[in-house]
């Protein structure tokens, strides 16, 4: 398709008018009309900001998730959320299937659009970004909070007898692990955890420490916590922790599941009431989950989930 004022091609991005003619932006139909009579339509505003909504939500809808610090997928369950909200706002429009004139077929198109972009947005995983972690945790159980900490000040001791005073300093201000404390120090990148790898090790070795570097991620729910990549904590191409991933809070139900769930909740009325009126702390997550897994089976919401 070309614009009609200018001849260009055209991308998502295009726009029409009352009469349906296309052009490929806002300010070549405004150089158009200002030679052009074209009457205002009673579909416009709907048209115009339905069609700015979605072009805005894809420039802006990666680059939004990817600047997202905290629960990953409790921010795509939220922007679905409005883009459902979004979408029903044009209901008159869908069940005519735009059979209303040319702004009335392009809001039908844009609700198609954001459904489309909807699954785009509901299948999408960050580009995870390794951190590497300089573990000098001790694991034995037998070893006492008091034996490890007198290490730790051993080995801290050793560091500034032999220089390293800034280093220790600079290492525990900037890269200590925040959920872990004393040998636990993460870095983004490779060659400067290398360094503290290696200043680090002959200290530990001699107390006794192994020290290693452990090529992790960050779990992508609320707690920021670290684990090594091939730690089995994936739910549904999710990354969590051991703690997030037990919590049952995120990713989705099997089929069954879901079906289990729908079932007990429609059979039992004062249950159903605790769920809609979220009565109990689960409930809010529970419901985030069961709207979740409808989604991705394509079931409707059952009205006590909403």
């Amino acid at each position: 398709m070309t614009c009609t004022h200018c001849g260009k091609e055209m991308d998502e991005k295009y726009i029409i008018d009352a009469r349906g003619t296309e052009y490929c932006s806002e300010d070549c139909m405004e150089e158009y009309q200002d030679k052009h009579d074209i009457e205002p339509h009673p579909y416009e505003d709907s048209y115009l900001i339905l069609r700015h909504a979605y072009t805005e939500l894809l420039d802006t809808w990666e680059q939004t998730l990817c600047n997202t610090v905290g629960n990953l997928e409790d921010v795509v369950d939220e922007l679905l959320e409005e883009m459902d909200e979004l979408i029903g706002e044009h209901d008159d429009f869908i069940r005519a299937e735009g059979d209303d004139g040319p702004y009335a077929w392009e809001i039908y198109q844009y609700t198609l659009k954001l459904r489309e972009l909807q699954r785009c947005i509901f299948a999408w995983r960050p580009n995870r970004k390794v951190l590497y972690w300089v573990d000098g945790s001790i694991e034995d159980y037998r070893v006492s909070d008091e034996q490890q900490e007198e290490i730790y000040n051993r080995i801290c001791t050793d560091l500034y007898l032999d220089g390293y005073e800034e280093f220790i300093l600079y290492v525990i201000k900037n890269h200590q692990y925040p959920w872990r404390d004393r040998l636990n120090y993460v870095f983004d990148n490779e060659e400067m955890a290398q360094e503290a790898f290696e200043i680090l090790k002959p200290f530990c070795d001699k107390r006794g420490v192994e020290l290693s570097i452990v090529e992790s991620y960050k779990c992508e729910a609320y707690c920021g916590d670290i684990l090594e990549v091939d730690a089995d904590t994936y739910i549904n191409g999710w990354f969590y922790c051991y703690s997030c991933k037990g919590n049952g809070e995120h990713g989705i139900f099997t089929p069954q599941e879901l079906e289990a769930e729908l079932q007990y909740y429609e059979g039992n009325e004062e249950e159903r009431q605790v769920v809609i009126y979220e009565r109990r702390d689960w409930c809010f997550p529970y419901k985030k989950k069961i709207k979740r897994t409808c989604r991705e089976f394509e079931v409707e919401v059952p009205g006590w989930a909403e």
